[in-house]
């Protein structure tokens, strides 16, 4: 999420890991019990809840994953952050409000949101990870708050040893497709990539739909220089980045 949408995200403080792992959720006791009573802050657990320690542990595990890191907890500074489920509706309705549409276009969502929100009863955690060491160097997760499916993971300000050529296109598209094969936990099969989302820059930002392209499911990261994924979001994550650059 860009800092734009962090920022709104974190407005609303009300309150991994292998296609087995780290873009997978938890066993369901890993998670706190007790009952929610309105505005909370991110350190308490409550029912059906991650608790923060679980939240932090999980977050790390899959920036080491992904990110081949040997990160550890005294080496990172956390910002967590929870955003229920109806701040999330909230969001996803502001930010197609907010987008410019084409003379004559609904202001409805294009795509079906209700089965994403669904799926986080809970809300979401969003953690921002920063490196003691290289506090230019910072990572974002974005979790279901019920079961820690990692919905969102990127990377900012990493240093680079050398800025290779701009690599082509169809190697970003390959790029993307190879990264869902092998990582997504949707069946590639069951994707439809939609070219005309594409956006475009030093990192270009592909995104997947269903087969009937009625259901948004991912949105990969493809660095142009680094010649790798630097990172995705998934279902309500996908959705919000979609909207919220447009």
């Amino acid at each position: 999420m860009n800092r734009w949408l962090y920022g709104l995200l974190g407005a609303s403080l009300l309150f991994a890991s292998g296609c087995e792992g780290w873009l997978a959720g938890v066993p369901k006791n890993t998670v706190m019990v007790k009952k929610i009573a309105g505005e909370r802050q991110p350190e308490e657990a409550y029912e059906g809840i991650l608790s923060q320690d679980a939240v932090k542990t999980l977050s790390l595990s899959a920036i080491n994953k992904f990110y081949d890191q040997h990160l550890t907890m005294d080496g990172l500074q956390f910002e967590l952050r929870a955003v229920d489920q109806n701040k999330i509706k909230d969001l996803l309705v502001e930010t197609n409000q907010a987008r410019a549409r084409p003379q004559g276009e609904s202001a409805e969502l294009r795509f079906d949101y209700k089965p994403m929100l669904d799926r986080i009863p809970g809300g979401l955690y969003t953690i921002i990870l920063t490196q003691l060491k290289a506090p230019k160097e910072v990572f974002e997760v974005v979790l279901n708050a019920r079961d820690g499916d990692v919905l969102k993971l990127s990377r900012t300000g990493a240093s680079r040893q050398s800025e290779p050529a701009v690599i082509g296109r169809e190697k970003v598209f390959t790029l993307a497709d190879r990264f869902l094969e092998e990582k997504g936990i949707y069946p590639f099969a069951e994707l439809a990539f939609n070219p005309s989302m594409t956006r475009w820059g030093v990192d270009a930002e592909l995104y997947y739909t269903d087969i009937t392209g009625q259901s948004l499911r991912y949105g990969v990261t493809v660095s142009n220089r680094r010649n790798e994924v630097v990172g995705f979001s998934k279902d309500v994550m996908a959705l919000l980045g979609y909207y919220s650059r447009l």
